[in-house]
């Protein structure tokens, strides 16, 4: 295949990457946790985060279903568990303005929910599984790397938005946020279950 040819489907495959981890929609989550942290302090969250999304995205890249089937997990498994865990997180979002009662419990309260699953959630490893049965499996996992590279610059700007925002403007950011991330996680238990149900329909 020409070289042409190939850094074309690898951006393509980056791309589809990205868009299921969807970073983006993070990224005030994200902002909504710099309040009362120094930059270090920031970056090492940032950091940790990132490399447990990239251990987890990597994992499910080079063992696929495997793992899953091991365990008996489903995807819809992962979907309403995953699901149960993001409305607990925004439910404090929106009625304390945090993920956390203090910043350290905060920290440990964001770390989880955000590696998985909002950033590396049911669609972001079906892709990775998909993808590397389609294009192999290292060439998936490149692509995999470069994609949280990607999120690694986006997730380190929300400083920005937090200095545009202020303290107030953050925790407004936060509780609306919480709301969000509550109708994904309602999302998240109605497709598990509706999807299970559909699998008993046809036993």
């Amino acid at each position: 295949m020409e070289i042409p040819a190939v850094v074309g489907k690898f951006a393509t495959v980056v791309t589809g990457l990205v868009i299921v981890l969807d970073p983006l929609a993070i990224v005030p989550v994200m902002a909504g946790l710099t309040a009362g942290r120094d930059a270090r302090e920031w970056r090492r969250l940032v950091y940790r985060v990132i490399a447990g999304a990239t251990v987890l995205l990597l994992f499910f890249t080079v063992t696929g279903t495997w793992v899953l089937r091991l365990f008996g997990v489903t995807l819809n498994d992962l979907r309403i568990g995953g699901g149960l865990l993001l409305l607990l997180v925004a439910l404090r979002m929106v009625v304390e303005g945090r993920m956390g009662a203090s910043k350290e419990e905060d920290e440990r309260a964001a770390i989880v929910p955000l590696i998985s699953p909002l950033l590396v959630g049911p669609g972001a490893i079906t892709a990775a599984v998909v993808l590397a049965a389609i294009h192999g499996v290292w060439f998936t996992a490149l692509a995999a790397l470069v994609s949280m590279l990607i999120c690694l610059v986006l997730f380190l700007s929300t400083r920005v938005v937090q200095r545009v925002l202020g303290e107030s403007g953050t925790n407004l950011v936060t509780r609306v946020m919480g709301i969000l991330v509550a109708t994904i996680a309602v999302s998240y238990i109605r497709d598990g279950i509706f999807s299970s149900l559909k699998g008993f329909s046809r036993l």
